[in-house]
């Protein structure tokens, strides 16, 4: 659905085959990437004037299933994707440096039970994903390529209809001070191989979704 590698190279644009609309960088600083190249990532402040807001023509919208996977640095807690500027549709955040946490939203703006961990290493680069599962019900969170904590939410519809704003949420007091880059987004759930898989695509420039698909399909 998306592939935003989060670069001084490509800044908010989707190199995806959806090609998404770039989204609006304020107060965000490319710094080094995870695999130490110059201005390989965004740096947050941790202020509500640093982030990144991209809108959401409909191909952002995963209602069914859904993968977020990033590269994050967490120094503070803060959105990583947050779908809806304003309030609260499905949302995926740091809520302490070292917890990540998933709120699977439903259409109808009803809250799930969120599902959380506390594996996630402050101040280094983790492998971070969450997904949700239509036809098992499950929604889980991974560090690392690995299956760090799950939930049986029953088959739901998502809401993911809106923009969606990572760093800061309007009228939050609570905006990530950290580095994100390398943000994808999938319409499956895909499985912890293929999260690992997913991670090899931020360190071939150039490459886009169409080659992931072949790279997920036949490892």
């Amino acid at each position: 659905m998306a592939f935003f590698p989060l670069t001084s190279k490509y800044g908010s644009r989707d190199i995806s085959p959806s090609r998404n609309l770039p989204g609006k960088i304020v107060g965000a600083l490319p710094p080094r990437g995870p695999d130490g190249q110059p201005e390989g990532a965004f740096k947050f402040r941790g202020r509500p004037d640093s982030f990144i807001e991209f809108p959401n023509n409909g191909r952002l919208d995963t209602k069914d299933s859904i993968t977020i996977l990033a590269y994050v640095n967490p120094e503070s807690a803060g959105p990583i994707f947050n779908y809806n500027p304003k309030g609260f549709g499905m949302h995926f955040w740091m809520v302490r440096p070292n917890v990540l946490f998933a709120r699977f939203v439903k259409r109808s703006k009803k809250f799930t039970r969120p599902v959380a961990t506390n594996r996630v290493k402050p101040r280094t680069w983790n492998w971070v994903a969450a997904s949700y599962d239509k036809n098992t019900g499950y929604a889980r969170l991974y560090v690392d390529s690995r299956i760090s904590a799950e939930r049986n939410l029953g088959r739901i519809k998502l809401a993911t209809n809106y923009p969606v704003r990572m760093g800061a949420r309007i009228g939050d007091r609570r905006f990530f001070r950290g580095k994100i880059t390398c943000l994808q987004l999938f319409n499956v759930a895909l499985t912890s191989r293929q999260i690992r898989a997913a991670r090899k695509n931020c360190f071939k420039p150039g490459w886009s979704s169409s080659n992931l698909k072949y790279l997920l399909v036949y490892q």
